[in-house]
């Protein structure tokens, strides 16, 4: 046995040499530059030029292999170009198939390039150096025999690429493309859709005048691509990248891992989908001048995107952290789901289902919708839901100053559900509702995207207190009026603010707004409509009605600013108004007060806030069944008169700080800034009382007259007795005269000239009576009568 096994095995090594021996001689006997025409031919095929600078040699380990020493590529030259050089590489290795050379025909079964160099360039007029491959055609030669060439099998079995770089400039546009260490290995790579492994990865870096960019890139994908180059497939695609990026505002950072499976088909247009997306572990960092950061961690993006394909699920998740100076940071979770389709021409894209949830604080912001678009011609529809969150502590959180408001917890329930489409010209809510704290806003809005287009409103709110929005107004101690008479009085100039005339003459708007409830300026309004309508310059308020402390009203105003001094004019009339509250809510005056039908018919023009008040006219006629005028009372003037004129203490105090008009009717003329009263008629306790004057809201001052009257058989009503019947039956005047800060018990004072009159006339009447004495004791009879008759013609002369 040993000695057949030791046979056997020189037996065996002898075949393996003499084979060794037989594949050597096979080898160095076909001398591989015979293939060298070929080659070069195969690049001419595709319009290239291929220059092998050095000889072919063999090499048969660990395959048989052309060894090709330092070579290059170029495109040909033409009439208008000359010949570029696209890529030199200073090492390659062509494996070849054995049976194909013992019939001297090269069939490549692997490439391995080492020290590769390509130059990409686009010159000025964007005319790459690489246009013209493929673009030459070679006519099929036959042989004598009749018979055509055969086809070359350009399948590559291993593709090995190494130490290599890619440099793309273009001229036209400036920018700059430097791949380096890039590295490219594949299995088995055919151009006919057979699935090859591909393995890439490369430095990265791109500038321009405006940018600079960095990266670092590893690829390993199945791939698929026809022979025509126009179709490829990526399977179990693997991309890991890293990317710095930078420009004149900020710097970007990233880093993340990409797996996918895709397709792409170029023969007419672009159609590419996306079957399977999974962006993982992705990390992204945003950093401004201005001291901003945004930073993106463990960012995950799974789902489909399949143009003209069945619709796909997205999904993003990721944690987020934003600082700015002088904010705090915010950390939050956001989260991201939709279902996304779009068509094969990426012009129409739905998304359906879409929830996006947030937190910034403690506070959880949700938005729910659906939304649809198409490109060309640009046009939207979405439907959106953001569920009510406190955007208060939003904003305290995010560091964002709100303007100060009266109620300290406004803006603490916010939500919104809406319809919203439009186009590049129009943008229009519909079926809006939305939640303001304890209010519901619903209607319908269009918005134009360009000047001097039509805006609409029409909403309707079930009640709302705008004064909880605005700031808060200081409050008034008890002393008002000492407060007011103290305070500085504003600057003239404030007056002189000139009307916004360019903002009012670009309005075009048209609304109708309702409301429930609505209180403004303490005001509250019930049943409230507004409809304004504001065009070429005209403004105009008409109707406005509805009822304020349960009084009905109607508004109806215009302004026209087309001229440099605007036009107003403003009517208005209410029922049982409560003047009292009115004034007293709009800190106007709080000098009267009571139940009056109020009817307005106002006038003004003027460019400035004070040539307004300056130029109205108009009238005011209020007619009330009780009115109270406070801090003034008028019976105690008219008691200082009696008490003086018959000699009686008066006594100041004790007195009530109002007066009650009975039955009060009033007409108000205003002429160029000035009211006059050309008529008051009212009863006071049992005063008679008629009186004219004026108002000056110029000066913010009144003057007013009261002719005062009581009749002998109202006098015993009267807080002071009536001894003297001189004061019945006749005008008492009573002056009214103050500013409207500063009225007080002595804005109301008689006219003391009463008593000097009342004097004369007693005097006048102590006569008349000794003379009428006199001359009955002298004449007497049909003379005396005749006297009489004559002397009181005298006495009334």
């Amino acid at each position: 046995m040993p000695t057949a096994l030791k046979y056997t095995l020189i037996g065996l090594l002898s075949v393996v040499i003499l084979a060794g021996s037989a594949l050597a001689a096979l080898v160095f006997w076909i001398d591989p530059n015979t293939f060298k025409d070929e080659i070069e031919n195969l690049a001419a095929d595709q319009g290239l030029i291929l220059h092998l600078d050095g000889d072919l040699s063999w090499q048969i380990f660990p395959n048989i292999q052309i060894a090709v020493g330092e070579a290059s590529l170029a495109t040909p030259a033409s009439p208008d170009t000359a010949s570029a050089e696209l890529l030199r590489f200073t090492q390659a290795q062509l494996a070849v198939a054995l049976k194909p050379l013992l019939q001297k025909q090269l069939v490549i079964q692997g490439v391995k390039l080492s020290g590769l160099n390509a130059n990409l360039v686009v010159d000025k007029n964007g005319v790459g150096n690489w246009s013209k491959i493929g673009n030459q055609t070679k006519k099929t030669e036959t042989t004598p025999s009749g018979k055509s060439s055969a086809k070359q099998d350009l399948g590559i079995q291993k593709l090995q690429l190494d130490n290599s770089t890619v440099h793309y400039v273009n001229a036209q546009t400036g920018q700059d493309i430097l791949l380096k260490n890039l590295s490219l290995s594949g299995e088995n790579i055919q151009l006919n859709n057979t699935v090859f492994p591909l393995r890439l990865s490369s430095e990265v870096s791109f500038k321009d005048a405006q940018q600079n960019l960095t990266a670092d890139i590893e690829l390993n994908a199945k791939l698929q691509i026809n022979d025509t180059l126009d179709n490829f497939v990526v399977n179990d695609g693997d991309i890991r990248l890293s990317v710095e990026h930078s420009n004149a505002q900020a710097k970007l950072s990233a880093k993340t891992r990409l797996k996918l499976t895709a397709t792409a088909n170029m023969k007419d247009a672009l159609v590419w989908s996306l079957s399977n997306l999974d962006v993982q572990d992705t990390n992204l960092q945003y950093s401004a001048k201005d001291g901003t950061e945004l930073k993106l961690k463990s960012l995950d993006l799974t789902g489909t995107v399949q143009p003209g394909g069945e619709p796909g699920l997205l999904r993003l998740q990721s944690e987020l952290s934003y600082s700015a100076p002088k904010q705090p940071v915010i950390n939050t979770q956001v989260t991201l789901a939709s279902t996304l389709s779009i068509d094969s021409a990426l012009n129409k894209i739905n998304s359906t289902g879409t929830v996006f949830t947030t937190s910034i604080g403690d506070e959880t912001i949700s938005i729910k919708g659906d939304a649809q678009a198409t490109i060309e011609p640009l046009s939207y529809q979405s439907s959106v839901l953001l569920s009510p969150a406190n955007f208060r502590k939003i904003a305290k959180t995010l560091a964002i100053s709100l303007p100060e408001m009266a109620e300290a917890n406004s803006l603490s329930k916010i939500g919104v559900n809406a319809t919203i489409k439009g186009d590049d010209k129009l943008i229009v809510i519909s079926g809006l509702t939305a939640t303001v704290d304890t209010s519901t806003i619903s209607g319908d809005i269009s918005l134009p995207l360009g000047e001097g287009k039509l805006t609409k409103l029409a909403l309707n709110i079930d009640k709302i207190n705008v004064d909880h929005y605005l700031p808060p107004t200081k409050e008034t101690s008890p002393n008002s009026s000492k407060d007011k008479a103290s305070a500085p009085t504003p600057s003239p100039s404030s007056d002189e603010i000139a009307l916004p005339r360019d903002m009012l003459n670009s309005l075009n708007i048209e609304a109708n707004i309702g409301a429930g409830e609505l209180i403004i300026s303490q005001l509250p309004f019930k049943n409230l409509k507004l409809k304004l309508s504001a065009k070429q310059g005209i403004t105009q308020l008409s109707p406005v009605s509805g009822l304020v402390y349960d009084s009905p009203f109607t508004i109806a105003a215009e302004i026209d600013t087309r001229a440099t001094a605007a036009k107003f004019q403003f009517k208005a009339d209410s029922k049982q108004l409560p003047i009292g509250k009115v004034l007293t809510a709009l800190e106007i005056s709080q000098e009267l007060s009571g139940l009056s039908d109020v009817d307005l018919n106002l006038s003004t023009n003027g460019a400035t806030i004070s040539s307004i008040k300056k130029n109205l006219d108009g009238n005011i006629v209020l007619s009330a069944q009780q009115l109270r005028l406070n801090n003034m009372n008028i019976e105690r003037a008219f008691c200082q008169l009696v008490n003086r004129l018959q000699q009686e203490t008066f006594d100041p105090n004790n007195w009530p700080l109002y007066t009650d008009l009975k039955d009060a009717t009033t007409k108000i003329v205003i002429t160029k800034g000035v009211a006059k009263i050309e008529q008051l008629n009212a009863g006071v306790t049992k005063l008679a009382l008629r009186g004219n004057g004026k108002v000056d809201l110029s000066s913010d001052s009144f003057d007013v007259v009261l002719n005062t009257r009581l009749a002998q058989a109202d006098q015993d009503a009267m807080a002071c007795k009536i001894n003297n019947e001189k004061l019945l039956n006749r005008d008492i005047p009573i002056r009214c005269k103050a500013n409207f800060d500063s009225v007080g018990a002595t804005s109301c004072l008689p006219d003391f000239r009463v008593i000097e009159d009342i004097a004369k006339e007693k005097a006048k009447d102590k006569v008349e009576d000794k003379a009428k004495e006199l001359i009955d004791r002298k004449m007497g009879g049909e003379n005396g009568e005749a006297a009489k008759q004559l002397f009181n013609q005298f006495f009334k002369k």
